[in-house]
This record gives C-alpha cells, sequence and structure tokens, in this order.
C-alpha cells in the first residue's frame, strides 16, 4: 500500500465515524433539550394538609 492508499483509507474511515456521531449527537441532543425544557416548565408543588378534629 502507498501513502496515497493509506490516507485515503483513513480520510474514509473518518468521515464514516463523522457520519455515524452525527446522528446520535442530533438524537441525544435533543432528548437532553427536551428534558431541560419540560423539567424547568414543570415544577412540583409542595402541598401540605392539616388534619383538623371536630368534635
Amino acid at each position: 500500500m502507498t501513502i496515497n492508499d493509506v490516507s485515503l483509507l483513513g480520510k474514509k474511515i473518518l468521515v464514516g465515524v463523522i457520519v455515524t456521531l452525527i446522528p446520535f449527537i442530533i438524537i441525544f441532543g435533543g432528548l437532553w433539550l427536551t428534558k431541560k425544557l419540560l423539567s424547568e416548565n414543570h415544577k412540583p408543588e409542595q402541598v401540605s394538609t392539616t388534619s383538623t378534629k371536630s368534635n
């Protein structure tokens, strides 16, 4: 194999890795953003109850 062959093979592997990672980044980034947006808008309320005895 010549240097040009190794260089071309390396470029193809690099492009394959990038093409594979981009969808995962988009999916997990979207899930993280959705979770963050929903957790900011939905803050649980604390409800306290008092029991009274009536005679």
